[in-house]
């Protein structure tokens, strides 16, 4: 919140303090009057801040200070650095102030509730026998009545899918006003489970005040019928059910809300499970010159025998000096991809998958198995989401099969923009999922290939017919 200040050399009374009978040049009292707010609702408090340094060359004895308030405004509280007593009425506080040192400054703060509105002026006096003179300043402030009515709304979108410890997890806060005012000065709170990193939040301007856990973000105005998002992205470090919550108000709205003002949602979160699968390299770094990009496969074997349900597979990649072009996340900083297997075909023991790792850009480079990690985990949420064909749904220009039996898809695109591919074994797409990662549009025609593992769940000879889609992602 702004601070609406007078200086000493900015007050409306001038004001000269005398030492010994003669003038002190470049030896006084400075002090400031600064308020919470220039203007406020009615019942809402303010809180005036003095600020007063001695810069004589002695100390200064019986300091007092007098804040006075019109008898519309109640006194709720005050603090002092140093007291020697005080006295405070109703809207009248005297402060008797033991002795300032040279070059040490003292605050006070008197806290105050309007009852009527109007102007508040609010007039402050320094005194002390020390000095001949009194200083003297007065600060207005604004108090209205006028009821600001606003629907203020927040809902808080969870990542969708179970995470692992060390995940990188993103999840979505939208702030709404649903009017008919614009809302003053909307106050968002983003509380964070015990145990969770704060890696990133965008739009990165916001720089939210953290409290115990509490992200507390000013949003400033918010237009009537607009809308605020938010990314926030966290590292949990420990498994369980962690719990975030969103609320949203301001001081100076009367909500009629129709939305909600405070919501909750659950991320699960569980522990690396090892010993369950190994990874290794079974194909040497090649180019694939149909996407440019630097290829080699990974064998990922389920080799405990007790372990007999590994429906989702990840496989970490440490130490790259590249970019994991099909990665779908991080996890510690590492990047990883996800296999799921077929409905009702789990990695049995003693079975294996090949998953093909995309490096960016091409050249090969020296890598090693001690790199690789292979853990089950749960199998995300593939479902796309609904389309119609006029919304995000893109015409596919043309779909060719490779001669190594891949299925490459060519497709227009708008830079900037990002696409998925979503895939069936039948025309009704009634078991459709989507093939991750999302693709990001670099000119205005994308090609996508279809290697299978881990992108799709098998390769494109292997699974008989397939239809495509491509969507437009918001």
């Amino acid at each position: 919140m702004k601070l609406f200040a007078r200086l000493r050399h900015l007050m409306l009374f001038a004001v000269v303090l005398v030492f010994a009978g003669r003038q002190a040049e470049g030896q006084s009292v400075t002090y400031s009057v600064t308020s919470s707010a220039s203007s406020l609702q009615l019942s809402n408090t303010v809180t005036f801040t003095i600020g007063i340094t001695n810069l004589t060359d002695q100390p200064l004895y019986d300091l007092v200070v007098t804040d006075s308030l019109p008898a519309s405004v109640e006194i709720t509280n005050t603090t002092t650095d140093s007291l020697s007593s005080d006295v405070v009425s109703s809207n009248l506080a005297t402060f008797t102030l033991s002795p300032l040192g040279v070059g040490l400054s003292w605050q006070i703060t008197v806290t105050a509730l309007p009852t009527v509105a109007g102007l508040i002026t609010n007039v402050v006096t320094i005194y002390t026998p020390t000095l001949v003179g009194t200083a003297e300043t007065n600060l207005v402030v604004d108090v209205t009545n006028l009821v600001i009515l606003a629907n203020l709304g927040v809902t808080l979108t969870p990542p969708g899918q179970a995470s692992i410890v060390g995940d990188s997890v993103t999840y979505g806060i939208t702030v709404t006003n649903g009017g008919p005012d614009a809302a003053p000065d909307v106050l968002l709170t983003n509380t964070l489970p015990p145990g969770v990193i704060l890696e990133s939040i965008s739009p990165a301007n916001l720089n939210p005040a953290t409290n115990e856990g509490n992200l507390l973000f000013d949003l400033g105005a918010l237009g009537a019928n607009s809308v605020t998002n938010l990314q926030i992205t966290v590292e949990p470090t420990n498994a369980g059910v962690l719990p975030f919550s969103a609320g949203v108000g301001s001081a100076s709205v009367t909500n009629v809300s129709y939305l909600i003002t405070a919501t909750n949602s659950f991320l699960s979160v569980s522990n690396i499970e090892l010993g369950v699968l190994t990874a290794m390299t079974n194909s040497g770094q090649s180019i694939d010159f149909q996407n440019g990009l630097e290829e080699q496969a990974v064998l990922v074997s389920n080799t405990n025998s007790a372990y007999t349900n590994v429906t989702a597979v990840r496989l970490v990649v440490s130490g790259l000096a590249k970019e994991l072009y099909n990665a779908v996340g991080t996890n510690g900083g590492n990047p990883y991809v996800t296999y799921t297997a077929p409905a009702g075909e789990p990695l049995l023991p003693g079975q294996s998958v090949s998953l093909l790792l995309q490096y960016n850009p091409r050249g090969s480079f020296s890598f090693s198995n001690s790199q690789l990690q292979a853990y089950p985990v749960p199998p995300p949420d593939l479902t796309p989401p609904a389309t119609t064909n006029s919304s995000s749904k893109i015409k596919i220009s043309g779909i060719f099969k490779l001669a190594d039996g891949n299925m490459l898809l060519d497709f227009p695109a708008t830079t900037g923009l990002t696409y998925s591919v979503v895939y069936s074994d039948n025309l009704q797409f009634s078991n459709a999922m989507i093939a991750p990662p999302a693709i990001a549009a670099a000119a205005n025609i994308l090609q996508w290939i279809d290697y299978g593992p881990p992108t799709t769940v098998s390769t494109p000879t292997n699974y008989g017919t397939r239809f495509y889609r491509v969507i437009q992602n918001p």
